[in-house]
């Protein structure tokens, strides 16, 4: 008969919670890699062209219905490769979500955020979503692991700030270029509907007042995100939110 001490009990216990998702939590992420990779890889190829056509714009080359041909192409060739690899590697990340290397997860978010960016045209909706996704896997992620309140709050606060300052870095230049590169007439406009004589330097203050907003909107939305969520304790969640902002 096979003994287990107790260090071998407690290595159970980790190993059964940092597995136990349930059947929807499951199809949740499955969907989510399953929708996201192809399109991360169609909206590189898509962005990588975008450049190629610009950099065409200024050479003055041009490789007319061949070229469009190409780009059409290429970009049903991202999607299939996205697809093969959500086919080869799909069960493994799933399985694997909650453990996957920060470092990496921290890479990813800010390569979607600078797409995002660009994909919704400058208006940063789609950052606001992606940091909102970051709190829920930071609150999954925290609870699957069995992570105490005190430490969950703290990784709560960070993703509410690194998510709130990525938000702000990614609108602060599209805002400044907006300003500074044809659309003063739309920062103006702006700038007078909350009754502020309009100047280059009150155009420039609009600007860092929305993103400081922005920042502190995403800052919230993430935070609430992930305690939502977070289910590793047993108290009401009114009573969670108020031990962890306490610790905090």
């Amino acid at each position: 008969m096979v003994q287990f001490d107790a260090a071998d009990a407690s290595r159970l216990t980790t190993c059964v919670r940092h597995t136990d998702m349930n059947r929807i939590e499951s199809f949740a992420i499955a969907l989510v890699l399953a929708v996201g990779v192809p399109l991360l890889l169609l909206t590189l190829c898509w962005f990588c062209f975008i450049g190629l056509w610009i950099l065409e714009g200024e050479t003055g080359e041009s490789h007319g219905s061949h070229g469009s041909a190409a780009v059409v192409t290429v970009l049903v060739m991202s999607v299939l490769v996205g697809i093969v690899i959500n086919i080869r590697c799909l069960r493994r990340w799933v399985q694997g979500f909650y453990q996957a290397n920060m470092k990496l997860m921290t890479f990813l978010y800010l390569i979607c955020s600078v797409l995002t960016i660009g994909l919704f045209m400058g208006v940063p909706i789609g950052n606001i979503a992606l940091g909102i996704l970051a709190g829920l896997y930071t609150g999954r992620r925290n609870h699957h692991a069995g992570t105490e309140p005190e430490a969950f709050g703290r990784a709560s606060r960070r993703v509410g700030l690194f998510s709130g300052f990525v938000v702000a870095a990614v609108a602060l230049p599209i805002g400044l270029l907006a300003l500074f590169a044809g659309e003063e007439p739309t920062v103006r406009s702006l700038v007078e509907a909350v009754w502020i004589p309009y100047s280059k330097i009150a155009g420039i203050g609009f600007i860092l007042a929305l993103c400081s907003l922005l920042m502190l909107l995403q800052y919230w939305l993430a935070r609430g995100a992930s305690i939502l969520v977070y289910r590793g304790w047993k108290r009401k969640p009114t009573e969670l939110v108020g031990k962890i902002s306490r610790k905090m």
